[in-house]
């Protein structure tokens, strides 16, 4: 087992485009870490707070101070440091997951590169792990080129994974006269050659908003019983069975996907 094998993960789940999936894939990874059997620290930096929702209250939340942005930039700033302190405690065990919501990644990168942060994790024994979501959009390729060139200038050492959420469709079936083919071909595809790419499917029907509306986990909706699946999405007996195993089936898709990067790694992986 290498040196890097050893690490626990920093996972970074980001885009600074908004609606691509992000607390989608990050609650899918928690999920993930939680049946490997470790106990990740969640932080989100988003005012949506759609983590906090599914797992209560042990997620801490940095939220946006607008105000402060205009009026003191170093306080502003300073909001991130309970990542720095979740890094730093002398009793940290387990991994680190951060959600960083749509319109934040500029300001975290930035904070990152002032606090060294790259070091930080490395002194800690973290690897970190930049996911960057995107849909078969222009806009959404293009913001998850810019953030993956942010966090990798600010967080030189992270690992980048690219994950093409196909909720709207696959990037290899648009027309190649599209602005999303054109940002794809322009931007993306270079950086999806050099790194891992996954792919997150589409769920079924939108089966997984009536479950996450009652603010339920994956592996939660996966191990209900019939009774329990009707009443949290409000559906009939046999809707409710059909949405149950609709989001069993992605979620097992999606876990295959990340199995292929998230490979066995040390104890407090």
């Amino acid at each position: 087992m290498t040196e890097t094998e050893k690490k626990r993960r920093a996972i970074v789940v980001a885009n600074e485009k908004g609606g691509v999936g992000k607390s989608t894939l990050a609650l899918a990874i928690t999920d993930k870490l939680t049946i490997a059997g470790h106990s990740p620290v969640v932080i989100q930096i988003d005012r949506q707070k759609r983590l906090s929702a599914a797992l209560g209250r042990d997620v801490i939340t940095i939220a946006s101070d607008p105000k402060a942005a205009r009026t003191d930039p170093g306080k502003e700033l300073a909001r991130f440091s309970p990542v720095l302190d979740a890094i730093t405690r002398p009793d940290a065990a387990a991994p680190i997951l951060i959600d960083i919501g749509a319109g934040e990644v500029g300001r975290f990168a930035e904070w990152a590169a002032l606090v060294d942060l790259d070091e930080e994790l490395g002194e800690f024994g973290f690897h970190p792990v930049v996911f960057a979501p995107f849909t078969a959009e222009a806009e959404a390729v293009r913001q998850a080129h810019w953030t993956i060139e942010r966090l990798r200038t600010a967080i030189p050492g992270a690992e980048v994974i690219l994950v093409e959420n196909q909720r709207d469709g696959r990037i290899a079936d648009l027309h190649p006269a599209s602005a999303a083919w054109q940002e794809w071909a322009d931007r993306l595809k270079g950086a999806a050659e050099k790194n891992a790419l996954i792919v997150m499917g589409a769920i079924p029907g939108g089966s997984w908003r009536y479950f996450e509306a009652a603010g339920s986990r994956f592996i939660d909706v996966v191990d209900l019983d019939t009774p329990t699946a009707m009443q949290l999405s409000g559906l009939p007996r046999a809707e409710a069975k059909i949405a149950r195993g609709d989001v069993a089936q992605w979620l097992v898709a999606l876990f295959d996907e990340l199995d292929r990067v998230l490979r066995p790694q040390g104890d407090g992986r």
